[in-house]
């Protein structure tokens, strides 16, 4: 075989040969690409996700910003409450120290109005009937629930009440009081009489007041206060003492010196001669 012949066989051998291992390495290289592929994809979500991450993480700390300075706006409230309730105490302890180096002093009782004995006397009248009856010094009054006295719709004095009537009676009518007026005052509270016996004789609270007032002015009178210096009054309901009916259902007595309650005088009639 000619040379030339022989190189030419071996130039085509050889080109087979390279194109052989290419179309080898061609699935080769296709598996590579799809590979990178992936890793590429799994990068650009993996970045997706860390970038949503990042953008929450903003938004996060945002809000954690807004809550410091609220924080911050609460602890200074809090601090110039602080301050004033510091202020506070110190101007209490300061009042304190005060009163503590003062000198302690007792109230002071307003005087009676009445003589020395009658006041005592009266002290010692509802030491010894002080259920249901008060004495007001400053004023010098004597009070009478009138569960004390009466039976509920009733201006019968009530037996075991009349006992305490003579004793206020031999009180108030000792000569150191002849100058000195007996009012009885009648009260009532709120309920309407309903009764028919009751009503019947008492048709309003303001009768069943003023004839209560009129049977205690009535034993005193007969237990020796003269009529001259005995008056009687009644308010019905209008003088409460407070929520408590118990409370408002009361007979007063007050002893008050000659002119302390002004008498009214006479309406004359327009022409009329005095």
């Amino acid at each position: 075989m000619p040379i030339l012949g022989a190189n030419r066989l071996t130039w085509c051998l050889a080109s087979l040969t390279v194109l052989c291992g290419c179309a080898t390495q061609q699935p080769d290289r296709e598996f590579q690409l799809h590979k990178v592929e992936q890793e590429r994809d799994v990068l650009r979500q993996r970045l997706s996700s860390e970038q949503a991450k990042g953008v929450a993480l903003e938004k996060q700390l945002d809000t954690t910003d807004q809550q410091l300075q609220l924080t911050r706006a609460e602890v200074g409230q809090l601090g110039d409450q602080v301050e004033k309730l510091t202020q506070h105490q110190q101007e209490l302890e300061a009042v304190f120290a005060r009163l503590k180096s003062a000198e302690l002093k007792r109230p002071e009782v307003p005087p009676s109005p009445l003589p020395n004995a009658t006041d005592a006397a009266l002290q010692a009248f509802t030491t010894k009937f002080g259920e249901r009856v008060w004495y007001d010094r400053g004023r010098g009054a004597v009070s009478f629930a009138n569960d004390r006295l009466f039976d509920a719709g009733s201006d019968d004095v009530r037996t075991d009440a009349r006992v305490a009537l003579h004793d206020l009676a031999g009180v108030l009518a000792q000569a150191e009081l002849a100058d000195f007026e007996v009012i009885i005052v009648g009260h009532t509270d709120a309920t309407p009489i309903i009764k028919p016996e009751s009503q019947a004789r008492h048709p309003t609270n303001w009768h069943l007041s003023v004839h209560r007032a009129i049977a205690v002015r009535e034993i005193l009178e007969k237990a020796g206060l003269p009529a001259s210096r005995l008056g009687v009054m009644g308010y019905a309901d209008q003088r409460p003492l407070g929520s408590d009916p118990a409370q408002n259902r009361r007979v007063e007595v007050f002893v008050v010196r000659k002119g302390g309650i002004q008498p009214f005088q006479p309406v004359v009639p327009s022409g009329a001669r005095r």
